[in-house]
C-alpha cells in the first residue's frame, strides 16, 4: 500500500499530505509543519486519509490488530 503522496485530514492540524512512511512512524506535512505519527494507530483515532479505498485498508488492519 503506497502511503506517501497521500492526502489526510486531522482533526487539529487540518488538511495534510504524508511525505514519509518508515516502520511504524508516518510523517504529515501540514501548513503549520511536520507532524509524526504512529502507524496505524493515528488513522483510528486523529487521521483520516481522502482515499477511502486506502482508508478502508488500514482500518481493517487496525481491527485486526484489536482482535
Amino acid at each position: 500500500m503506497q502511503l506517501v503522496g497521500q492526502a489526510v485530514a486531522h482533526k487539529v492540524f487540518g488538511q495534510g499530505v504524508i511525505t514519509d512512511y518508515s516502520g511504524n512512524v508516518v510523517t504529515v506535512s501540514f501548513p503549520q509543519g511536520d507532524k509524526k505519527f504512529i502507524y496505524p494507530d493515528a488513522f483510528a483515532n486523529f487521521l483520516m486519509l481522502k482515499n477511502q479505498s486506502v482508508q478502508n485498508e488500514i482500518n481493517a488492519i487496525c481491527n485486526r490488530r484489536l482482535k
